[in-house]
């Protein structure tokens, strides 16, 4: 089945208006919940929720993608395949965390994570039984369905944190919150496309078909997590727990762009470039690029407003405990524009059936980070971890760069000129917020312009 562009377009509409109501409600959320809840519950969440992604990327083997790229995947045999394996793999993911629940409160001295942790990653069993509707959605480019559907998750999960927030501010809100969440994920899953029924069923040829295509996503999950939340659970060591929670909190809005255009190439652009294999490139791509150019149009001018109002958000919507986000904030926002452009060719060059690209951008970051972080953490406190941070996506989006070139699907000057684009014009609204009397977002970095000196 092949994907007009009309289609391609409204999906991107969809969900790009659908990722904004989603976003201003997790935004409400977070800003209730940090008045309910002291900076260091966050801290020790964040490293929770970190764990559990990470071993759920790392056990990754693309059976969602394999839906999505796959041409049998509306086939019963194929689907319950797929879903079997989804169901042994959280299974399995559950023991681990279980196992492995001691050794991390032991390694971060938290003794609650010994408890905190095994209850929270049962929400994995939940979505191991989850119906695979979703990515059948996707795979069909349903997108308003599907959007509309994890709004109304992202509703009823956050009204239920924020109750148990309130019932008892500690960090059992926000594990009863994760369950809660699953839960009702599970049960919605099946509502979604009520004809599809699971069960358990393993056929060797199909999952022979999901491994084999899945063996670079394996590997590029991996390091995927790895160089995004490195630097999580290298800061959880080495900061106190309080300053983690608020740059968890500077992290997790800095993201919101990045992970708009991760949502958008999963659920529109990867779909549309897969269902295009059998089309000449050249056409493709003729019918790719002005959309692309659109999309990072109205992305750049947005991205370059975000960094010069960052600090105000910050100001605005959150409490004096958290105002260290002020300076952090606006740093990693720079940095995430290349992520912006990692995103949206990797979803191109993984519907051109070529995943291992990904897993190089991804190694490389890690790489990159693995030597950087540590080094500049020593050198110039925080400050100098936040720099690595932020700076780390730009080597991230030099190898699928290299990667499109290779499949003469490129699209670097674009992307160049969109850059040049976004730089000047943050630069631009920084030098008009300065001569309005308002400073600019990096008045409060914690130097010592003075002496020149950093502050650790």
């Amino acid at each position: 089945m092949t994907i007009s562009t009309r289609t391609l377009f409204s999906g991107t509409v969809w969900t790009i208006g659908i990722y904004g109501l989603s976003t201003g409600l997790r935004t409400a959320t977070n800003i209730v919940l940090a008045r309910l809840l002291a900076p260091d519950i966050f801290g020790t969440m964040l490293i929770v929720y970190t764990f559990r992604m990470g071993i759920e990327l790392i056990s990754d083997v693309g059976i969602n993608q394999n839906i999505v790229y796959n041409e049998h995947a509306d086939e019963p045999e194929f689907y319950n395949t797929a879903w079997s394996l989804q169901l042994l793999r959280s299974i399995a993911l559950w023991f681990v965390f279980i196992a492995a629940a001691l050794p991390i409160a032991r390694f971060y001295q938290i003794p609650v994570l010994a408890v905190v942790i095994p209850i929270t990653s049962f929400s994995l069993v939940l979505s191991g039984l989850s119906s695979l509707s979703k990515f059948l959605l996707q795979k069909r480019m349903q997108v308003v369905r599907l959007n509309v559907y994890e709004l109304i998750l992202g509703f009823i999960g956050s009204a239920a944190i924020l109750l148990f927030a309130y019932l008892t501010p500690t960090i059992w809100a926000m594990v009863y919150g994760t369950i809660f969440s699953s839960v009702v994920s599970l049960i919605g899953s099946y509502l979604l496309l009520p004809e599809i029924r699971h069960r358990f069923y393993i056929s060797k040829r199909y999952s022979k078909e999901i491994l084999s295509f899945g063996k670079w996503i394996f590997v590029s999950s991996i390091v995927f997590f790895l160089s995004m939340y490195v630097d999580r659970l290298y800061l959880g060591k080495v900061i106190p727990l309080e300053l983690l929670g608020i740059y968890g909190i500077a992290r997790s809005i800095s993201d919101l762009s990045g992970n708009l255009t991760m949502r958008l190439g999963n659920i529109v652009l990867f779909p549309f470039v897969a269902s295009h294999a059998q089309t000449a490139r050249s056409k493709l791509y003729g019918e790719l690029a002005p959309l692309r150019a659109k999309f990072l149009l109205v992305a750049a001018l947005g991205f370059a407003l975000f960094v010069a109002s960052a600090d105000f958000a910050i100001r605005l919507l959150y409490d004096q405990r958290y105002q260290s986000a002020t300076w952090i904030l606006p740093l990693l926002v720079l940095g995430s524009w290349f992520s912006i452009l990692a995103y949206v060719n990797e979803a191109i060059v993984l519907g051109l059936g070529k995943p291992s690209y990904g897993a190089a951008s991804n190694g490389t970051k890690l790489a990159i980070l693995v030597i950087s972080l540590p080094l500049m953490v020593g050198y110039f406190g925080v400050l100098g971890g936040v720099l690595a941070i932020s700076l780390s996506d730009l080597a991230r989006y030099v190898p699928i760069l290299i990667g499109q070139r290779r499949e003469r699907f490129s699209f670097g000057m674009q992307d160049l000129l969109f850059t040049i684009l976004v730089f000047a014009t943050t630069a631009l609204l920084e030098y008009l917020r300065w001569m309005s009397g308002f400073g600019t977002s990096f008045d409060t970095l914690p130097i010592d312009w003075s002496h020149l000196t950093f502050l650790k």
